[in-house]
């Protein structure tokens, strides 16, 4: 049986189910709280997207990690939350065999180049605050090589262009002593 929130209470329930789910995870390179990344990440979505689903991806930005580093399930999220959102949030996880079979590089190409129009805005957010955070020079380079492969592919959408041209301005910044900071 469904339980789902109206829209404006399902951020807020998705916002206090994430700080309980990633309470004790620390981001990596940091001792902030891991909940400031998801938290960051919605706020990327929401600045970059228009959506009558906004809510919705908010909420699944949000909670885009759950899958991968807690012991939450599709069902837990499919129950207290909507379909859309565990059906993104299930998308955005990574496949740990798969990208120890084909590299983190080809594996994140692959898959992006695959996902849905809104999991793939989500992915970019969160590519971007990753970008913003402290990256590494191989992330940086990653990160423009996945960007260059994805214009190439595939057709994006308005949001996902701002998106990937903002990601760009940030990977220039930090290849030149920036930290990602524009």
């Amino acid at each position: 049986m469904a339980t789902f929130k109206p829209a404006d209470g399902m951020v807020l329930d998705a916002l206090l189910f994430a700080v309980e789910q990633h309470d004790g995870q620390v981001r990596r390179g940091t001792d902030l709280p891991y909940i400031t990344h998801p938290i960051a990440v919605s706020y990327i979505v929401a600045q970059f997207k228009q959506s009558k689903h906004l809510s919705e991806l908010v909420t699944a930005a949000i909670l885009h990690d759950v899958l991968e580093d807690t012991a939450t399930s599709f069902a837990d999220l499919a129950t207290r939350f909507t379909p859309l959102v565990a059906s993104l949030v299930q998308e955005l996880t990574s496949d740990a065999a798969e990208i120890a079979r084909v590299g983190k590089l080809e594996y994140l190409k692959s898959k992006m180049t695959g996902m849905s129009s809104y999991g793939l805005v989500i992915k970019l957010a969160d590519r971007l605050h990753n970008i913003l955070d402290r990256p590494t020079q191989k992330m940086v380079a990653d990160t423009l090589a996945i960007i260059a492969h994805i214009r190439k592919v595939r057709r994006l959408t308005a949001a996902q262009e701002h998106l990937t041209e903002r990601i760009v301005v940030v990977c220039g910044n930090a290849d030149h002593g920036g930290h990602g900071r524009p």
